[in-house]
């Protein structure tokens, strides 16, 4: 009697150890299936919202090719938000001619904006020089400036390129230049204006911050009056500014930045655009640049008003 009921309670232990088994592995199957799930959502998202910042710069770009009368949106970096298709698109326009063009602005425009960034004082003239002697045809080298015997000093597997930058990003190549600066200092530069001065009625913050003697008040009443205006056509006039660090022309070539959000997940297009005004062309605009950034459930830096 006692064997049989021995071999009973080893029985049910033998059960009890395979339905504690049987649980685990329906909590380890269930917690699967919900891991596979969110990925397939995170992906549907990240889809849609590439997909709606795509839809973006499509719909920025047909309202940029309207006549000119009918053409209501500012390229000062000013912000549009609108829901589409049961989430949100954020668009800005830049007109690069409101930027400094880092191959043919003066030495005075750069060293305002490397000090407008906060590099120290005693490091600023190195840089303006050795950004110029990066960019300039020759091999003479300026008192404070860099040229290819002082990278070849420094062991850089480079040497000074003497010719214009080709994009924004070699300026981090630049002896001096370091990330930090670097990030600091791009949202007021461009290789696209091909102008000295910079546009005041398109300019960024940051590249108006860069003008000698501008003060953060008139910086921020400048940005005031433009907000205000409610034509961007209508050209307007800013008092007090010295004329050689401004450019009059507006520019054909736009950045144009489209954030698409469905849900937590944000997709980002930055696109460079050359609108073409002869009608004999093929297309009336070119693309430059197309860069992306995706980033699923998190917020990224969203877009804010220059």
């Amino acid at each position: 009697m006692y064997k049989i009921a021995h071999q009973e309670g080893i029985a049910l232990v033998i059960v009890l150890w395979m339905l504690a088994l049987l649980t685990v592995m329906a909590a380890g199957y269930s917690q699967t299936m919900r891991t596979e799930t969110l990925i397939t959502a995170n992906l549907i998202h990240s889809a849609q919202a590439e997909a709606l910042a795509e839809a973006g710069i499509w719909h920025t770009l047909a309202e940029m090719l309207k006549p000119q009368p009918e053409q209501t949106w500012k390229t000062d970096g000013s912000i549009y938000t609108f829901n589409f298709n049961q989430g949100i698109i954020r668009i800005s326009i830049q007109d690069e001619s409101g930027k400094i063009d880092l191959n043919t602005a003066g030495s005075e425009l750069i060293y305002g904006l490397i000090r407008s960034v906060d590099v120290p004082e005693k490091e600023r003239l190195a840089l303006v020089q050795a950004i110029l002697d990066w960019r300039d045809r020759d091999n003479l080298v300026r008192t404070e400036g860099a040229e290819d015997a002082d990278y070849l000093r420094l062991n850089f597997d480079y040497s000074a390129k003497d010719g214009p930058f080709n994009t924004l990003d070699e300026l981090q190549l630049v002896m001096g230049m370091s990330p930090a600066i670097f990030k600091k200092m791009k949202p007021a530069l461009t290789i696209y204006s091909h102008h000295p001065g910079i546009q005041p009625e398109v300019a960024p913050r940051e590249a108006l911050m860069a003008i000698p003697g501008i003060t953060p008040e008139r910086v921020d009443e400048i940005l005031q009056t433009r907000a205000a205006n409610p034509d961007p056509q209508t050209p307007m006039q800013f008092t007090g500014l010295d004329t050689k660090y401004l450019s009059k022309a507006r520019g054909y070539v736009f950045t144009i930045t489209s954030e698409g959000i469905i849900n937590n997940t944000h997709a980002r297009l930055d696109v460079v655009v050359m609108l073409q005004r002869m009608t004999t062309l093929e297309s009336p605009y070119s693309i430059l640049s197309w860069r992306g950034d995706q980033v699923t459930d998190r917020q990224i830096p969203v877009l804010t008003a220059g």
